[in-house]
């Protein structure tokens, strides 16, 4: 059994430990820590949001169907026709008396321009447009009594 005299007294840590330094960081290990961090934030962040063709595919079709409803809205409305047209050699869709918009697609077919046209008594008339983005396709055609924009696939 040890007697009390074979027993050392426990120090906190205070002065004379070699150990000391050893406890922790030091402030230049957390700076290089920091740079290194920002560094791997920049280059995620400087990427960008990952893509994807199936879902820009769908942003476009919804603000063509979009655009359509309001036509045929705007046509019930203001009780004369309204024309929508869409000219893809050109990468433009416009409702008459706006400005028009751009398309940001791969491809649409038809490649010539279509052209819808909405009734004050709610028919329309037009064919149907086929949307391209990387393998998916989306069709938007419209109901030639009622006027109502559908759109499938994607």
């Amino acid at each position: 059994m040890p007697s009390k005299r074979d027993v050392l007294p426990i120090q906190s840590g205070a002065q004379g430990d070699p150990s000391r330094g050893e406890r922790g960081f030091t402030l230049l290990e957390m700076l290089v820590v920091l740079v290194i961090m920002g560094f791997v934030t920049a280059l995620l962040i400087g990427r960008g949001p990952p893509r994807s063709a199936r879902l820009d595919l769908r942003n476009a079709a919804r603000e063509i169907a979009s655009a359509m409803r309001e036509a045929h809205a705007a046509a019930l409305y203001r009780g004369q026709e309204v024309a929508f047209v869409v000219a893809p050699q050109a990468g433009l869709y416009q409702i008459s008396g706006q400005a028009a918009h751009a398309l940001k697609l791969d491809s649409i077919s038809p490649l010539t321009p279509s052209r819808f046209v909405f009734y004050p008594d709610g028919s329309a008339r037009g064919s149907v447009i086929a949307l391209f983005s990387g393998p998916y396709r989306m069709t938007i055609g419209v109901n030639w009594l009622t006027g109502a924009v559908e759109a499938h696939g994607g």
